[in-house]
């Protein structure tokens, strides 16, 4: 039984490594990307014309007006599994001889998911940012877009990698900075005081 468990995590050690060998460049590329699109972002936007909004409500709908442009990922995901129905919609889904189904519902649904949390995550940083920090708003959404479609582009491929590494350090940079901002003056002089107004 001990000789059977071993030769399991042996196996997953092996499995883990080909596949980061095998991932590790996109993951690397895409971390390089980010961190470059977010330091020209952040030395270029603020040339660009930036409300400064000091009200809280202000600063959601900004990040909202931003959202309506990431949902074009989403538009896009919604007309593939369309094209892929109306080509492919005749047979059964629920065989594995319609593959093109499947792959086409799993990118939607992975499209939604990363939509949705990509976007709590950047209302919620909207309410703690400071009025001068607004450009990390377009900065964060100009990421997602750019990782959602080489995401979605390379979906069969190791290359997809790259979009999610992309998509994923928009993510957690938008929810890293809004705990940072949550929790540097005090979770509740940050809460207490919010307003709409």
């Amino acid at each position: 039984m001990a000789t059977s468990s071993s030769s399991r995590t042996s196996n997953a050690c092996c499995s883990c490594e080909v596949e980061l060998k095998k991932n590790a460049p996109y993951i690397l590329a895409g971390l390089g990307v980010s961190g470059g699109l977010l330091l020209l972002a952040n030395r270029n936007i603020p040339a660009m014309s930036v409300p400064v909004l000091s009200s809280a409500a202000d600063r959601v709908a900004y990040a909202l007006r931003w959202s309506g442009l990431e949902g074009i990922s989403m538009v896009t995901a919604v007309w593939c599994a369309i094209g892929v129905r109306a080509k492919y919609g005749t047979e059964s889904t629920e065989t594995d001889s319609n593959q093109h189904l499947k792959t086409t519902q799993r990118m939607l649904t992975n499209a939604t998911e990363s939509f949705l949390t990509f976007t709590a995550a950047k209302l919620a940083l909207a309410t703690v940012l400071e009025p001068n920090n607004l450009r990390l708003i377009p900065a964060l959404s100009g990421l997602f877009i750019i990782g959602r479609y080489s995401f979605d582009a390379a979906i069969n491929h190791p290359s997809r990698t790259f979009g999610y590494t992309i998509n994923a350090v928009a993510t957690f940079a938008a929810y890293g900075l809004f705990l940072w901002k949550l929790l540097k003056g005090g979770l509740h002089s940050n809460i207490l005081p919010f307003s709409l107004r």
